[in-house]
């Protein structure tokens, strides 16, 4: 197995689609992160507030959610890729069983899902920073900043790992790339808003793509109206929340552990499936 991650590692930095897909994480994590300097100027236009307002919170959770299509794509290609280039064939002769190739390919894929959660929060706290003029006030308190930034890693991770079943399960590099970006920026966009104000409504925080985004927002978004609001914090109208929740992800009222249940549920099925169709696949 050791032999198998090792090989997978040298696949994975032998080509430029790794860091092909890093770079929009970076950019979008600083891009997110610069945008709390203007939000909360306009917010002091509007009430000026006796504490800091940790903008950075809600920076970490709409990098995630945006940069978290890429680590899923780039987890797709760990198999789908293999299939393009035809060279599936030799990886499952010198990984037999291909149970063991797949084990393989998650451990590789987490360790970049890692890398590519780590620098998210780091250059969005890095684009916090530089829009409040370096006031660590945008973060919160340390322990808010390190639980949300957690999140958001695990985040990634999971979104790598859904991203190998399913690209296991399709085998197509065409079909592991379109579907996912037509159904998370399309289908469930379109069922989100379908689903307000139906008698199923409460259907909306288990879809996939609110799952994944919910397990950062539904932690930063609490934490940072607890932290703007103080002891008010009760008294915060749902208006606000949802207002925050639609920009920010996640759903209002729901747990972020709840969202993090459903989606590691999603990444288990993806992964099962790919595995029973890797199993039953005929290879050149």
């Amino acid at each position: 197995m050791v032999a198998l991650v090792k090989a997978e590692f040298r696949k994975i930095f032998t080509t430029s689609l790794w860091w092909g897909m890093l770079a929009p994480v970076v950019l979008l994590g600083f891009g997110a992160g610069s945008l709390g300097g203007p939000m909360a100027a306009l917010i002091d236009s509007v009430q000026e507030l006796d504490r800091p307002v940790p903008l950075g919170l809600l920076a970490l959770s709409m990098s995630t959610n945006f940069s978290t299509i890429f680590a899923g794509l780039f987890g797709a290609m760990a198999f789908a890729g293999e299939h393009r280039n035809r060279t599936i064939s030799t990886t499952y002769l010198t990984g037999n069983p291909r149970g063991a190739v797949l084990a393989a390919k998650l451990l590789a894929y987490s360790g970049i899902g890692l890398i590519y959660g780590v620098t998210n929060v780091l250059f969005a706290s890095l684009g916090s920073l530089v829009g409040a003029g370096m006031d660590f006030g945008t973060f919160g308190s340390l322990a808010d900043w390190l639980s949300v930034g957690a999140a958001g890693v695990l985040t990634m991770v999971l979104w790598t790992v859904l991203g190998v079943g399913f690209g296991a399960l399709v085998a197509n590099a065409v079909l592991a790339v379109i579907l996912p970006l037509i159904y998370k920026f399309m289908v469930e966009f379109i069922l989100s808003l379908v689903l307000i104000g139906s008698p199923i409504s409460g259907v909306s925080p288990y879809l996939p793509g609110t799952a994944g985004n919910g397990i950062v927002a539904n932690m930063a978004v609490p934490l940072f109206v607890s932290a703007v609001a103080g002891p008010d914090e009760p008294n915060t109208p749902r208006a606000i929340f949802e207002i925050l929740h639609f920009f920010f992800g996640g759903s209002y009222g729901h747990p972020w552990w709840a969202s993090l249940l459903t989606f590691v549920g999603y990444a288990a099925v993806f992964i099962a499936g790919g595995w029973l169709a890797g199993r039953r696949r005929d290879i050149a």
